[in-house]
């Protein structure tokens, strides 16, 4: 949503994301995007920037492949696990291009989800 103070500003709410339809990524993952890119060569668009929310005891059934673009993670709520540990509310989590992990979480949590090379 724009801001009507500051039409030059992109303001979203945790709030808010209601209006944004949800992509299941796995059972109980889900992305809210809020950014797309729009690749040069004409390939279908890639989020840029979403949300995702992980229902308690949910996951990736499959390893996340960071193949064009590092991650950043940012857990705004609950607890994120993968491969190498937890990470609580607070955490900022960066996974390199090409690097692979498995995430989940056991309590459920809301990340918000950043690809700088997208």
């Amino acid at each position: 949503m724009t801001t009507l103070d500051r039409p030059d500003f992109h303001v979203v709410r945790t709030a808010g994301l209601g209006h944004i339809d949800p992509i299941e990524l796995f059972p109980g993952v889900t992305a809210q995007v809020v950014d797309w890119t729009s690749p040069a060569d004409g390939s279908d668009p890639l989020p840029r920037e979403a949300y995702v929310r992980f229902a308690p005891g949910s996951g990736y059934t499959e390893p996340d492949h960071h193949g064009d673009s590092s991650e950043i993670v940012v857990v705004l709520e609950g607890e994120l696990q993968d491969e190498a540990g937890s990470y609580p509310a607070g955490s900022r989590v960066r996974g390199a291009q090409g690097s692979t992990h498995t995430p989940r979480s056991e309590q459920g949590c809301l990340l918000y989800v950043y690809f700088p090379q997208r």
